[in-house]
């Protein structure tokens, strides 16, 4: 550990005690202290007590700049009134009435006509369910069983989906393997990974298990991966060889419905077969869904080899309320503003960087952003696996100190609060920080 590292997390220590204290609490009846790993860091997390606009604020006092947003999921925030609003009136007729109820059709026809691909859809409760679901109906429709995915892309937890993920060694490129699980205690599966951005290895798993393909999931930027975004010709190769061999294509735009009014799909000019759709969508509920082509989805209808989806909480309408209102108010302009704020901050990441002489490449697109070290382009899955993550570590600490808070993994995202003080503030920040890292 560096002297600046060290002396970070002292300071930390000293800005957060409650948060200390109630997390030695947490972690004798919560393993590791958290439910849910991904808000874990060293030496500890703190404890939210309030939230508003683009601020939470910590047990102890500490006020920070949330781009994190729920792991991209908060479009506009915390607290946003209109979304507020339109959930609390809902409710105060029932969480969860377990009823058909007309808010399912109507928010579903209007998410129809934002991202074009979706002639069908069906609601679930997380991005997990969502992924899992459309290749449910890849496999029904087409009688195969493999799934093909691609290195370090992330699409939920599902048993055959949890597969090379953060997983080394890196395979070879122009490759594709069996998958290797993530995470102890998975099933076998028959999913397959190939490398990401790499045509020849798309043509290398079509060469080998075309014909039991019943899919190939795919995330236009890899959400965990420094977000490494997508190529025309490897999208455009997984249409092809998936095509050719009578598979299907699944577009994983649960965070990539950031990239744009449309998604990614739309703003690139993309009609995948089926669509898993979350986060920003739900408004900052617990909201998912899959969709597609019309006719994949005659499977719903009932008989001999009909797909059945149950599920205690989805299509909550307070949920529903609630997410049509925030994608309401996420109009084509208001995105575009965010995106081009979220490109001036790229940039004066960039320039801060380059103007203290440390290599570090910022990715992204909409108002999604990556922050990763390296001398090489961060454009695979083994160039991010590669980046200096203890240098990102000591950033990232250094930022929550300054007020900032980005993901672990160097990843932040804007919300419509956000201003232009706040992108220069992020910067000053970020500057502050690599020069005390520097200096230390």
């Amino acid at each position: 550990m560096t002297t600046s590292h060290q002396s970070a997390i002292e300071h930390y220590q000293t800005l957060t005690p409650g948060s200390q204290e109630l997390f030695d609490t947490a972690r004798t009846i919560v393993s590791g202290g958290v439910s849910r790993g991904t808000l874990a860091f060293q030496p500890y997390p703190f404890y939210a007590a309030d939230a508003g606009g683009a601020t939470v604020t910590d047990i102890d006092g500490n006020e920070y700049l949330d781009l994190v947003n729920n792991y991209t999921s908060l479009p506009h925030g915390h607290g946003h009134r209109p979304t507020n609003s339109a959930f609390v009136r809902e409710l105060s007729a029932s969480s969860a009435i377990g009823t058909a109820h007309p808010l399912e059709a109507a928010y579903a026809l209007e998410l129809a006509v934002r991202y074009p691909p979706l002639e069908r859809l069906h609601f679930t409760t997380t991005g997990s369910e969502a992924a899992a679901f459309a290749l449910r109906v890849a496999r029904a429709n087409t009688g195969r069983h493999r799934v093909l995915k691609f290195e370090g892309g992330f699409h939920g937890s599902h048993n055959e989906l949890y597969q090379d993920i953060n997983v080394l060694p890196a395979l070879a490129a122009g490759t594709a393997a069996p998958s290797r699980p993530a995470s102890a205690g998975l099933e076998p599966t028959s999913t397959v990974t190939a490398v990401y951005n790499d045509p020849a290895a798309v043509a290398d798993a079509f060469g080998r298990w075309g014909s039991e393909i019943a899919a190939v999931i795919v995330e236009p930027f890899l959400g965990n991966g420094s977000l490494v975004t997508a190529t025309r010709d490897f999208l455009d190769a997984v249409f092809e060889h998936a095509h050719r061999a009578g598979a299907l294509v699944v577009f994983d735009e649960i965070q990539s419905l950031r990239a744009g009014y449309s998604g990614a799909s739309g703003e690139w000019g993309y009609r995948p077969d089926l669509m898993a759709i979350g986060k920003i969508m739900g408004g900052g509920f617990a909201l998912a869904a899959f969709g597609g082509r019309a006719e994949l989805f005659e499977v719903f209808s009932g008989g001999p080899g009909a797909v059945l989806q149950t599920g205690t909480f989805t299509a909550a309408p307070p949920v529903l309320a609630g997410a049509r209102a925030a994608m309401a108010a996420l109009t084509r302009p208001v995105m575009d503003q965010m995106a081009d704020r979220t490109d001036r901050l790229r940039e004066g990441l960039r320039k801060e960087a380059k103007d203290q002489g440390v290599a570090v490449h910022v990715n992204g697109v909409g108002s999604m952003f990556n922050i990763a070290f390296s001398n090489e382009p961060i454009d695979s899955y083994q160039a991010h696996r590669a980046a200096d993550a203890h240098l990102l570590d000591e950033v990232r600490l250094q930022l929550v100190n300054h007020g900032v808070v980005i993901m672990p993994r160097g990843t932040g995202c804007l919300s419509t609060p956000v201003t232009d003080d706040d992108v220069e503030r992020v910067i000053e920040s970020f500057g502050r920080a690599v020069s005390s890292i520097r200096n230390g």
